[in-house]
C-alpha cells in the first residue's frame, strides 16, 4: 500500500515537472507547426472569418461581375504601398480591388520571446517583399497564424543549388494581418482577410497557384528608361518589367521562368 502511495506521488511529481518544462522544450513548436498545418489543409482556423466575410464579399463579387472561387492574380507595389487583387472573368482578369499597406505608425514590429523588438530595418517595414514573382499554393495560407491571417509567398526560381539555398537562408516573404509587417507586408486585418478569402476559395475550385507579382511602382508603358534598364540586367530584378508589360497588354498573368538571375515570359 505504502508502496503504492509513493509511486503514485512520483507520477504525480513527475507530470507537474513535465507540464512545468515543456514550454521551454521543442515540443509547443512541433505542435503548433503541426496543428497550424492540419487547419491550413482543412480550413478550419479560418472557419468563423469566412463565415462572417463570405456573404459580403459574395455580394460584392456579384455587382462587379465576379465569381467567389474565380482565379486570382495579386500584384503588389512597394513604393505605391498597395496591392491589387484581380479576378479571371471570361478568358481575361479584371481588377477587383486594390489594399493599401497599414500606415507608417500603426505597423507593429515583430518581438522575441521576452517581448523586445526584433530591430527590423524600419525602411523595410511594411514593404518587404523583394521585387520579382512567386505564388501561393494551399500549404502558404496560415489561417492560425499570430499575425491573425499569414499568406506566404513563394519565389519563382531557376532551380540552381545556390539560388535554393539563399532562398532557404532569406526566408519568404508574405502578406501578414495586424499591421505586422517584419518581414512582410503589412496589411490591416479587414483588409487580408477578402484577399485570403478570394485566394482560398480560388485554390479550393482548382487553381493550382495563385501567381503574384511585387513590382516597385506602376510603370508609363512608353517609358523608354525603364524598358533600357530592364534590358541591360541593371535593376534589381531583371526581366521583370517584360512581366509586367505582357500583363497590362493581355490582361493575362503571363508564364514565366527564370533563367541565370532574369525572367523571361514564355
Amino acid at each position: 500500500m505504502r508502496a503504492k502511495l509513493f509511486a503514485t506521488i512520483a507520477l504525480i511529481g513527475i507530470g507537474a515537472a513535465g507540464y512545468t518544462l515543456l514550454p521551454y522544450t521543442p515540443v509547443p513548436g512541433y505542435f503548433n507547426d503541426f496543428t497550424s498545418r492540419v487547419s491550413a489543409l482543412a480550413g478550419f482556423g479560418a472557419e468563423n472569418i469566412r463565415n462572417r466575410v463570405l456573404p459580403d464579399l459574395e455580394a460584392e463579387l456579384s455587382n462587379a461581375d465576379l465569381a467567389i472561387g474565380a482565379p486570382v492574380f495579386v500584384r503588389v507595389f512597394n513604393a505605391d504601398r498597395d496591392i491589387e487583387v484581380w479576378l479571371k472573368a471570361n478568358n481575361r482578369y479584371r481588377l477587383f480591388t486594390r489594399y493599401n499597406f497599414c500606415d507608417a505608425d500603426a505597423i507593429t514590429h515583430a518581438s522575441d520571446g521576452d517581448g523586445n523588438s526584433t530591430g527590423a530595418d524600419s525602411a523595410t517595414i511594411g514593404n518587404a517583399a523583394d521585387l520579382g514573382v512567386y505564388h501561393v499554393t494551399r500549404d502558404d495560407l496560415a489561417p492560425n497564424s499570430p499575425y491573425h491571417l499569414e499568406i506566404a509567398l513563394t519565389p519563382l526560381t531557376s532551380g540552381s543549388p545556390e539560388e535554393m539555398a539563399e532562398q532557404a537562408q532569406t526566408g519568404q516573404p508574405a502578406l501578414r494581418g495586424n499591421c505586422e509587417g517584419t518581414g512582410g507586408i503589412a496589411l490591416e486585418n479587414g483588409d487580408i482577410e477578402p484577399v485570403y478569402m478570394l485566394i482560398d476559395t480560388a485554390l479550393r475550385a482548382g487553381q493550382a497557384q495563385v501567381p503574384v507579382h511585387v513590382f516597385e511602382k506602376r510603370q508609363n508603358m512608353d517609358d523608354a528608361v525603364t524598358l533600357t534598364e530592364d534590358a541591360f540586367a541593371s535593376v534589381p530584378a531583371p526581366g521583370l518589367y517584360d512581366v509586367y508589360a505582357t500583363f497590362e497588354r493581355t490582361r493575362i498573368p503571363p508564364e514565366v521562368q527564370k533563367t541565370d538571375g532574369r525572367y523571361q515570359v514564355n
